[in-house]
C-alpha cells in the first residue's frame, strides 16, 4: 500500500510543541487535519489552544504490515517524533 505523509509541527499558547507524522492511504488525503486533531485530542491538546500549526504533505512511500494495519482500521497512521 502507498500511504502518503504528512509532517505535522504545532505549538501551544502554553509553549507546548508538538511534532508528528500522519499517514494516509489516497482515500484519506482529505481527512489528515482530521486526524491530526484526534491525536492532539488524545494528548490532552485541545484546539482552541493550538498558537500555530503546520500540516504539510512530505512524501509518499510504501507502508509496512503495521501502518497498513491501522489505515485499514482507522484511516491513519500517526509517527510521534516530539512532544515537549
Amino acid at each position: 500500500m502507498q500511504v502518503h505523509v504528512f509532517d505535522t509541527h504545532v505549538n501551544t499558547s502554553t509553549g507546548q510543541y508538538v511534532h508528528f507524522d500522519v499517514l494516509v492511504d489516497d482515500s484519506n488525503k482529505g481527512r489528515v487535519e482530521e486526524y491530526a486533531n484526534i491525536y492532539l485530542s488524545s494528548l490532552d491538546i485541545k484546539v482552541e489552544t493550538i498558537s500555530q500549526s503546520r500540516c504539510d504533505f512530505c512524501h509518499s512511500e510504501m507502508a509496512n504490515p503495521e501502518v497498513i494495519l491501522a489505515i485499514e482500521r482507522n484511516g491513519y497512521y500517526i509517527i510521534p517524533l516530539n512532544v515537549n
